[in-house]
């Protein structure tokens, strides 16, 4: 049994923290740009991070004095790392996002954010952002969500034995307390009213119970006297379970058999005549009506780990560069994480980390030596995928003309046209 659609894309919701579904704000820092990662063919900017963070931050504002800087940046580069991974096999599947899907999550933002036509282009234009380029970020998160609801769909099942194993496990979960069908008539009087008031307000539903009582109909009493907005439709206030209405109300409900008719009931509201049209009475609900409830628990149970497994398997089969915690003066090599490479050739992390402990001296320095040579290997044969001879000279040179057309940008001199159409032609250059 696969996992149905609705359960996915809940759990989508939950695991992308989507830069799409969000404004921008209108106080970013001034960044100067350098490649901070590459991720198989693709690089990560520094300025792509720092808008990540910001988007992080609104998420643990309550909870920011338990995090460190440092880590904010770790998640967020890990954030876009995946979701580079999940853009890349997307496109591998040929998945694609229309421009009416965007057109219609554009509508939403603005429809949640309560923005008037005009406000949102505004908005990115004073931040030097164009709607072009914010349709392309909203474009990459809709597709990122169709490739992972397509792999989660297709990894997660509940097969029919489990769910009937849980079901007779866990029966007491699917016990539905007992329901009653209700219409009431409602004769208003507040509780600091004088007592000459509230006097008056009984009188009256004395006179309505005993015209009832003499043969009028309720739901015609209902739609006669009722202060009620339920008055239209004869008191009617459909099935009212326990537990959802105030105490002296559902008291007198659940004392009365089906047709029978309360005496006068005095709430927080005022005073009620109450008629138990039905009674539903509590019950289990069978395996048939639980089946999709029990499915939704137990394939909860299975996404986070099955998501985890696919990311694991997306990393370990690409090369992914991460330079962001160096020093960008200094140059050296970045640290060069390939799983696949590393379980094969022993040159992991973790790896090299336990060899340093284990080395001394000039073991040390043959370790590094290697580690570098490895790195510019890997670095090299990316590079060669492009069609291109790379060299440290001509990434940072790369890197600084990045920051020139950020700085111009943010100083107005260019347009964010301009500017990605300037920073489009670097990356192809790349």
């Amino acid at each position: 049994m696969i996992l149905s659609k609705k359960s996915i894309r809940q759990f989508v919701l939950a695991i992308i923290l989507s830069g799409a579904f969000f404004l921008p704000h209108l106080a970013w820092g001034k960044v100067f740009d350098r490649v901070v990662a590459k991720v198989n063919n693709e690089i990560i900017t520094l300025s792509s991070v720092e808008e990540r963070v910001f988007v992080l931050k609104q998420k643990y504002k309550n909870d920011l004095q338990s995090l460190n800087e440092k880590e904010i940046l770790k998640e967020a580069l890990d954030m876009i790392v995946g979701e580079k991974l999940q853009l890349q096999e997307g496109k591998k599947m040929g998945l694609e996002v229309d421009d009416a899907a965007v057109d219609a999550a554009l509508k939403n933002i603005e429809l949640n954010n309560g923005l008037k036509e005009g406000q949102l282009l505004a908005m990115l234009e004073s931040e030097g952002k164009s709607i072009e380029s914010y349709k392309d970020h909203i474009r990459d998160q809709i597709l990122v969500s169709k490739v992972t609801r397509f792999e989660l769909g297709s990894r997660v099942s509940v097969s029919d034995k489990k769910i009937t194993r849980y079901y007779h496990k866990n029966q007491k979960d699917f016990w539905e307390p007992g329901k009653a069908r209700v219409r009431h008539i409602l004769i208003l009087s507040e509780k600091d009213s004088l007592p000459s008031q509230k006097k008056e307000k009984y009188s009256r539903v004395v006179e309505i119970l005993n015209e009832i009582k003499g043969g009028l109909d309720f739901s015609e009493a209902a739609k006669k006297y009722s202060e009620d907005i339920s008055a239209s439709s004869g008191g009617d206030v459909g099935i009212v379970e326990k537990g959802k209405m105030v105490p002296e109300f559902e008291e007198a409900v659940y004392q009365l058999k089906e047709g029978e008719i309360s005496d006068i009931v005095e709430t927080a509201y005022g005073y009620h005549l109450i008629k138990v049209d039905e009674v539903q009475p509590g019950r289990t609900l069978p395996l048939k009506e639980a089946k999709a409830r029990i499915q939704n628990i137990l394939a909860g149970k299975k996404q986070k780990s099955v998501y985890e497994d696919w990311m694991k398997e997306l990393k370990e089969s690409a090369y992914i560069e991460i330079s962001l915690f160096e020093d960008p003066r200094e140059n050296r090599s970045s640290k060069v994480f390939n799983s696949k490479k590393n379980r094969e050739e022993g040159t992991g992390e973790s790896h090299a980390s336990s060899q340093k402990e284990r080395n001394s001296g000039a073991q040390d320095s043959v370790k590094k030596r290697q580690m570098e040579d490895k790195w510019e290997e890997m670095y090299k044969s990316v590079e060669k995928s492009k069609g291109r001879n790379p060299n440290n000279s001509s990434l940072q040179s790369m890197e600084r003309k990045l920051k020139e057309i950020k700085e111009l940008r943010s100083q107005g001199k260019i347009s964010e046209k301009e500017y990605l159409k300037r920073k489009r032609k670097l990356l192809d250059d790349l």
